[in-house]
């Protein structure tokens, strides 16, 4: 796998470390998967290590023990495992069924699903697997399908594979860029070279993200880029794909592949070229943010939406969208899917809540980047109603960095001094004094475990699915969100409480205000799982024999309707054009008859 992205840690944001934490599992899955393991052993597994931790937190401090680099060398010499006994694993594991019939891949390369790096599982159906999903355990059976060669169904071996996993991250060349986005205090990073920053980057996933041995195996390659303040992104300077060499590319997982396609080297080739199986995850609503925030953002917006869809049209096989709140993509190759987990130390802490007395604490927070489009100004509106109801203001401390951080902290100092535009539709405008907020920097959200917070609020309307939200949701803390598609998955979690407009809202808090939340079961923070979003992502990533038919029905379709659109067209103008000659040479014939 390739795993593309364009943001990296320390930017301590979903786009920068869901990214990391997928393809870390994936290291994680194919590791396991070389081992010779099952999935319901690695369930089992993961089970026993949470009650461990649970009881006494002994097998936490055991996994963030020093590393055994010569048991790390072993994990690149495979097994050799016969094919058949990869079939009858597969047999025996009832959690892969997918529906109730066979589901086969197509042959062709936009077909494949995810699977070990240089090697396509693209076409596998043998009679023996019943209906067992191709996915899932699909790394065991691999097809050696590539483009100009054998399209033939061939099953190997997994020893001949690797199942290397590469991040593909941006390296800001700019120090002024790095100051911006990772700060500049002392507790913030700063690096002089991509070493620094890669160190940075493995120990993090080694310690507080409790995955030491996929720190190690993953790879992760750099690609020169710049921050933009005008859109609040960052861009890549040169061509990715062409850092990528073509004996690796294999399987590549786009995160944003809008953002990642909006500006390319002219005669670049497309990813869908380079690579066989192309994945698109859309992690952000550009759409509405053009719309909200863009100067004449109504006109911006439509435009946005038109290169969105061309571009990961162009760039992909298969869309994978977390909620249903963005605009259509790729019409027959999408889907609506959460691919996004949480990571063990957030479960750890639902447990850990679940089990503790309630301590009556109730603090309310926030912690995001410091963006107006992240709601700020929606919260400004919602500190005013509450006051205007109860006669003062609702305290709440804000984590997090980002370009807006000066204009937001200034806006909720004072209201006369706002001179963003930002607010200028805002139905607050007489002076006030300073909001009971309190910006407390730049924290990883698992820092925040714990009693001393128990209220998350997220107020923000352009998100198309919240991590923090569902990290919060994980630690058992109570979740006040707006009623809106983005927060639909959240709506099956009891701690989360919904509001429609200031009124509902100022209800829930005072409802979490006055009591702990309910606790988080078993079978949802499963669900929230890392574990169980790989799997999602997997099954997500197939497109079917059946669907690619169906998508290639109607591509003909459209073809014929359109050439037959443009025939008629054609012949329609003539005849037009014929008439009004005709017309006009009668009318000029009778004129000069008259004349005569």
């Amino acid at each position: 796998y390739h795993v593309v992205t364009t943001a990296s840690l320390p930017w301590m944001t979903g786009t920068a470390v869901n990214p990391l934490l997928r393809a870390a599992h994936l290291c994680r899955r194919n590791r396991l998967l070389r081992e010779g393991l099952s999935l319901q052993n690695m369930d089992a597994s993961s089970k026993s290590k949470s009650e461990n931790i649970e009881m006494g937190g002994e097998e936490k401090r055991a996994s963030l023990a020093p590393l055994d680099f010569e048991r790390h060398e072993e994990f690149h010499k495979l097994p050799v495992i016969d094919n058949e006994l990869f079939l009858d694993m597969l047999q025996e594991e009832d959690h892969l069924k997918f529906g109730n019939g066979n589901i086969s891949l197509s042959s062709s390369s936009a077909c494949s699903s995810l699977d070990y790096s240089s090697f396509s599982f693209s076409e596998v159906d043998p009679p023996s697997l019943g209906s067992v999903s191709p996915l899932g355990e699909s790394e065991r059976l691999i097809s050696t399908t590539r483009r100009g060669r054998d399209s033939g169904n061939h099953l190997i071996s997994a020893a001949k594979t690797d199942g290397r996993v590469t991040l593909v991250i941006p390296w800001l060349v700019d120090a002024n860029d790095r100051i911006i986005l990772y700060g500049n205090g002392d507790n913030c990073a700063q690096f002089s070279c991509q070493g620094e920053q890669e160190k940075y980057i493995r120990r993090w996933l080694a310690e507080d993200a409790g995955m030491p041995f996929e720190a190690m195996e993953l790879e992760i390659l750099f690609y020169p880029a710049k921050y933009h303040k005008f859109a609040s992104s960052i861009f890549a300077l040169n061509d990715i794909c062409s850092l990528i060499s073509e004996k690796d590319a294999d399987v590549c997982i786009l995160e944003e592949p809008e953002h990642l396609n909006w500006y390319r080297s002219p005669g670049s080739p497309s990813w869908t070229n380079k690579f066989h199986h192309v994945v698109g995850v859309i992690h952000t609503n550009y759409k509405a943010y053009v719309r909200s925030h863009a100067p004449a953002g109504f006109l911006a917006a439509p435009l946005t939406a038109g290169v969105n869809c061309m571009v990961v049209q162009a760039n992909c096989h298969r869309v994978m969208k977390l909620s249903g709140v963005l605009q259509e993509f790729h019409p027959g190759n999408e889907v609506v899917e959460n691919v996004h987990g949480i990571r063990e130390t957030f479960l750890l802490e639902g447990q850990r809540r679940r089990s503790s007395k309630p301590t009556g604490i109730f603090k309310v927070y926030f912690i995001g980047k410091l963006l107006w489009a992240k709601g700020f100004d929606i919260l400004l509106e919602l500190e005013e109603y509450f006051r205007q109801q109860t006669g003062s203001y609702f305290d709440i401390d804000v984590f997090g960095t980002g370009p807006d951080e000066v204009e937001i902290k200034r806006a909720f100092e004072d209201s006369a001094k706002r001179e963003n535009r930002m607010l200028d539709n805002l139905s607050i405008r007489s002076r006030r004094p300073p909001l009971p907020v309190r910006f407390m920097g730049m924290k990883d959200h698992s820092f925040l475990a714990g009693d001393e917070y128990s209220i998350f609020v997220n107020p923000s309307v352009t998100e198309v699915l919240c991590t923090a939200t569902a990290e919060a949701v994980a630690m058992g803390k109570h979740v006040i969100i707006p009623y809106h598609p983005s927060n639909s998955f959240f709506h099956q979690f009891e701690n989360c409480l919904f509001y429609n407009d200031k009124k509902s809202f100022m209800i829930q808090l005072q409802k979490a205000l006055s009591c702990s939340p309910p606790n988080i079961s078993n079978e949802s923070l499963k669900i929230l799982s890392w574990e169980a979003a790989t799997t999602r992502c997997i099954y997500a990533s197939v497109i079917s024999k059946r669907d690619d038919a169906k998508n290639k029905r109607l591509e003909r379709t459209k073809e014929r309707h359109n050439i037959r659109k443009a025939i008629s067209g054609l012949f329609s103008n003539n005849m037009e054009s014929g008439t009004i000659s005709i017309a006009s040479f009668g009318s000029m014939e009778g004129n000069r008859c008259e004349a005569v």
